[in-house]
């Protein structure tokens, strides 16, 4: 291959890569990796640090810094367009620099390339947009409109025991958060429970039928009436009601006038062991719900 020489800086293509007709750094400085608007719109929810992209709302991260930098390396590879002929390009690191208004900052984005066996890399400034504002689901949190069910969760036979609790609530955000937009509000009721403000009443039978079988719970339905729809039918709210048997391992407890220990929980049941006789038995929740107990750890066993 002939000899080049880069017209901008001298140098030979013996000493230095080309791209074209010049070196891989004048290619750099005069024409750059990619292009790129400077301005790229962050709009994000100030209550809950959700973001808007594409039309929709999708959770934040642990922070609004990362939210923000996974949210800007999305867009930026979305929008970026290489320059010829550069064909690949990544965005290898996202650095905050500083805040040139209350609602813009600057960062530096490295932008990174591997064009025939040389590395190449392009620095540039851009300005965030932060476009402040409150997302669909925390507007319905604020003004207590949106949702159409309420699913309150409590123990039984007493108030719900804490390790129940925080497995419930666990899960509980764990599902808000796969299906985001609609569990509008988690409430925890003085330790007795929880209570969750819900969208779609469909979803809210399949959540609360999900913990019933887990925790061999009891559910009833019912509906109240809040207004008429604009075709003049009624518009009711759902509100369900889930029981849960609040008996844990180790638990003693009283049930047709006898004192058992709970061994372990089964399929439709627990195993217990009779105080008394010592036997073991297997206790349906049917049973458990028919005829009642109570939990009495205080009793020696």
């Amino acid at each position: 291959m002939p000899e080049k020489i880069c017209p901008i800086c001298g140098r030979s293509s013996k000493d230095i890569a080309f791209i074209g007709n010049l070196c891989k750094d004048c290619f750099i400085k005069q024409k750059g990796l990619v292009n790129i608007s400077n301005e790229i719109d962050y709009t994000y929810c100030t209550l809950c640090g959700s973001y808007k992209y594409m039309g929709q709302w999708f959770a934040g991260l642990g922070s609004l810094e990362e939210t923000l930098i996974n949210y800007l390396k999305i867009v930026i590879t979305e929008k970026m367009k290489p320059v010829d002929p550069i064909k690949d390009v990544y965005v290898k690191s996202i650095e905050f620099l500083d805040r040139l208004t209350l609602n813009k900052l600057r960062i530096r984005v490295l932008f990174e390339s591997n064009y025939n066996g040389f590395l190449l890399q392009e620095a540039k400034i851009l300005n965030v947009r932060l476009n402040k504002t409150i997302c669909p689901v925390c507007s319905s949190i604020k003004t207590q409109r949106g949702y159409n069910a309420i699913l309150q969760i409590r123990g039984y036979p007493n108030r719900m025991n804490e390790n129940i609790l925080k497995e419930i609530k666990d899960e509980t955000i764990r599902l808000a958060n796969k299906l985001y937009g609609e569990i509008i509000k988690i409430e925890e009721i003085k330790k007795q429970g929880l209570d969750l403000y819900i969208k779609d009443q469909e979803t809210a039978k399949g959540i609360a039928f999900k913990f019933k079988e887990n925790y061999l719970g009891k559910l009833i339905e019912t509906y109240k009436l809040i207004g008429i729809n604009r075709d003049g039918s009624r518009k009711a709210r759902l509100y369900i009601s889930l029981r849960i048997l609040n008996l844990r391992p180790k638990d003693i407890f009283n049930f047709k006038g006898e004192d058992y220990l709970c061994i372990s929980k089964t399929q439709d049941g627990f195993l217990a062991e009779s105080l008394k006789s010592r036997e073991k038995t297997i206790i349906s929740a049917e049973n458990l719900w028919k005829y009642g107990f109570k939990i009495d750890n205080k009793k020696a066993i």
